[in-house]
């Protein structure tokens, strides 16, 4: 079918109308594209602008002088010296039971060096041990080594100005405090340190027993301050020597000094060591305090002590240690009761005794340990005033770990003395007042956390 010639005028009427319409919508959108295409181009513009500027500040600050140490080197060097620092310690709480019941409870415990008093909670130490050891040659190093507690009160730590006597919990004592040095395997320490001579030490946790028994406490110095030079001959051999101020004393009571020297050997499961002390300090004893020597500059001690211990299965440990001293020119003063037959005299004063201790390891957790000591005092120098004074200590300590932190342990200790005058030997308080005893039987429960 085909159009009209009406219709067929219409349809050209019409797109001669619309073509118009079509031009101008064309041509509204070119000048849109157009004002895009100048808007892009001022955003180039701005942007090459901005890089200039950035190259051109960077140029400038390579001409400024920057830090020698930036922030992030700073964290660094803190990084490696705290990953070198080792920090251990602990905390350790006791209560003791004297049998003898004496009537003041306060260091009635005559053969202890610390748990001195009965039927009492202590607060024994809170330590904090910081240590960056000198492993290497070429390095440096430091040890503090810092007590809080009765024990570091025992030591002879320092209260604040305002304390009472006996506020134990205020009182601080440095036991270590030295710098290191490691000259090709050698290590010098210059300082306060450790004792060479003994089996046990100063910290209690690192003992079998929780007390320290007869020979630690009398028969031997507990620190030094001075210059330890240490190191390995081979493999097994070791050694040390040093000079100090004297036995037991940070100052230099006289113008001598003491020396330490120590030969140690370890193979296998077997070790062992000999220690000795030399000096003239006035080294007077514990308990006979009035006795003094003849010159503090000339009159010397001289105390040899040997150490061994064999590991003789995975479970089971024995220790031995034998010790001799010796203090030249002590003028022996009357005591209190005027029982010693050498009062008024100068004589030499000589001690010696020895030690077996075992230990077995029953399970992971789970350890008994026992300890015999026999000990003379051949003057009633060290431990009592009288002749021939002799010691017999026996304690046995079950511990367990509680947790791989928290340690507890219980122990039993048996004491006796004897000399050739009874009376002499009788210093353990019992019952009331002014009543002695030559027998002492404590009842101890430890609980000590220990972190490394």
């Amino acid at each position: 079918m085909t159009l009209g010639i009406r219709t067929q005028a219409a349809i050209a009427a019409g797109l001669l109308c619309f073509s118009p319409l079509v031009a101008r919508a064309d041509a509204a959108s070119d000048a849109r594209l157009a004002a895009m295409e100048q808007r892009m181009t001022q955003l180039e513009d701005k942007l090459a602008a901005s890089e200039a500027k950035v190259e051109e500040q960077a140029e400038l600050l390579k001409t400024q002088a920057t830090p020698a140490v930036g922030a992030g080197e700073v964290v660094e060097e803190i990084d490696v010296f705290l990953s070198r620092v080792d920090v251990a310690g602990y905390v350790s709480a006791s209560y003791l039971y004297n049998a003898n019941n004496p009537d003041d409870p306060t260091y009635a415990q005559s053969l202890n060096q610390f748990n001195l008093d009965h039927n009492t909670f202590n607060l024994d130490a809170a330590n904090i041990d910081l240590q960056m050891p000198a492993s290497e040659p070429g390095q440096g190093g430091f040890h503090l080594d810092i007590n809080f507690g009765q024990n570091a009160q025992i030591l002879g730590g320092y209260f604040a100005p305002d304390d009472e006597p006996y506020a134990a919990d205020n009182v601080v004592e440095i036991e270590q405090l030295n710098v290191q040095y490691n000259w090709d395997g050698i290590l010098f320490k210059f300082g306060k340190f450790d004792t060479l001579l003994g089996y046990e030490v100063i910290d209690i946790v690192a003992n079998k027993q929780v007390t320290q028994g007869v020979l630690f406490t009398y028969a031997i110095p507990l620190y030094h301050t001075g210059l330890l030079a240490s190191g390995k001959i081979g493999e097994e051999w070791g050694f040390a020597v040093g000079a100090v101020n004297g036995w037991n004393n940070a100052n230099d009571l006289n113008d001598n000094k003491g020396v330490l020297g120590q030969i140690n050997f370890a193979t296998g499961a077997f070790s062992t060591a000999l220690s000795t002390y030399y000096g003239s300090d006035g080294n007077t004893g514990f308990s006979s305090l009035a006795n003094t020597v003849e010159n503090f500059n000339e009159s010397r001690a001289l105390v040899v002590d040997w150490v061994a211990t064999v590991n003789a299965t995975d479970a089971f440990t024995i220790w031995w240690e034998a010790n001799w001293g010796s203090q030249s020119d002590v003028v022996f003063e009357p005591p209190p009761d005027g029982g010693s037959p050498y009062a008024g005299r100068e004589l030499n004063a000589q001690w010696y005794g020895g030690l077996i201790g075992t230990s077995y390891q029953v399970s992971d957790a789970l350890w008994l340990s026992a300890r015999s000591e026999w000990f003379r005092d051949n003057k009633g120098y060290r431990i009592a005033n009288g002749d021939d004074v002799t010691a017999f200590t026996l304690t046995g300590t079950l511990g367990y770990q509680i947790t791989p932190n928290l340690l507890g342990r219980l122990e039993v200790r048996y004491d006796k003395l004897k000399a050739d005058t009874t009376s002499q030997a009788e210093i353990f308080p019992q019952g009331g007042p002014g009543n002695t005893s030559n027998r002492d039987l404590q009842y101890i429960a430890n609980v000590a956390y220990v972190f490394d």
